[in-house]
This record gives structure tokens, C-alpha cells and sequence, in this order.
């Protein structure tokens, strides 16, 4: 179909790094029920934190627009799946914590996540995943660099 032999494998990742983050969002969205994988990865990024973060800590650790998490977050409150509240110390900060429904929803949902990461990374053994993991932090981490940002991985 493609000829990739004599093209720079640089230049082949680069683009696959677009088509598998598309096709990874289609197929999310198609499978999860009631959420988007958007809207999943912020709740997942909820779990990093020990306590409720404010939006602007959530949207770097999802390294979105602060707009833009504001919109999956505001989206996810209308659906019982966060609540909002002020920050006790700062009235302006807008802290999130996942609800007990979301925490219900990851229970009956977390076989299906674990059947999805599982098919996804089907057929590559733990050196492999380790390659990779590695690989795709190396190439974050480059990123930062390239725009002057301070790396926090």
C-alpha cells in the first residue's frame, strides 16, 4: 500500500504519532459509554492528584488549553461526573474532584478500559512497551524543549 523503506523512519512515527492519537479517539469514543476519551483522560489525570486540583493544575497535567479543559470539565460537571467548586483559599481557582458517580462509573467500567489497553497493546511483550514508553517520553520531553518549556513529566 504505502512504500516506507526509503523515507526517513522519523518522518514515519511522526505521522503515525497523528493517525494512532485519531484512531485512538475514534475508537474510545465509539466503545466508552457516556464519555468521550477526552473526557476520560481528564478523570483519568483526576487520579494523579492526592487532592482536588485547581483547573489550571488539571489542564497541565492533561497539557491542554485552559479553555479547553474548562469546556471537558464544564461537560463532565452537566453530567455528574465532577463537582466544582472555589478553592478555600484563592475564591477565583476553580478546584475538580471526580463525584461518586464517576467513581461508580470507573467500577463498572474498568473491565472494559483494561480489555481495551489490552487489546491495544496486544502482541508487544513488556520490553517492547518499555521501548516505547521511553521513546514517547524522550519525544515529549523534546517538545518542551523546542518551545522553551520547563520539562515536567
Amino acid at each position: 500500500m504505502y512504500n516506507f523503506d526509503m523515507m526517513d523512519k522519523r518522518l514515519i512515527i511522526f505521522g503515525y504519532l497523528f493517525r494512532v492519537a485519531n484512531r485512538l479517539q475514534s475508537k474510545m469514543d465509539s466503545q466508552m459509554k457516556d464519555l468521550t476519551a477526552k473526557q476520560w483522560f481528564v478523570i483519568l489525570a483526576l487520579g494523579l492528584f492526592e487532592q482536588p486540583p485547581t483547573l489550571k493544575q488539571l489542564a497541565a497535567a492533561c497539557d491542554t488549553s485552559h479553555q479547553n479543559t474548562k469546556q471537558l470539565v464544564m461537560k463532565l460537571a452537566e453530567k455528574g461526573f465532577v463537582i466544582i467548586h472555589n478553592d478555600e483559599k484563592d475564591g477565583r481557582a476553580m478546584r475538580i474532584a471526580a463525584s461518586d458517580q464517576c467513581k461508580q462509573w470507573d467500577k463498572d467500567n474498568e473491565q472494559i478500559a483494561t480489555q481495551f489497553v489490552d487489546s491495544m497493546f496486544s502482541g508487544m511483550n513488556m520490553d517492547e512497551i518499555a521501548h516505547l514508553s521511553g521513546s514517547l517520553m524522550r519525544i515529549f520531553e523534546n517538545l518542551d524543549k523546542i518551545d522553551g518549556r520547563t520539562v515536567n513529566v
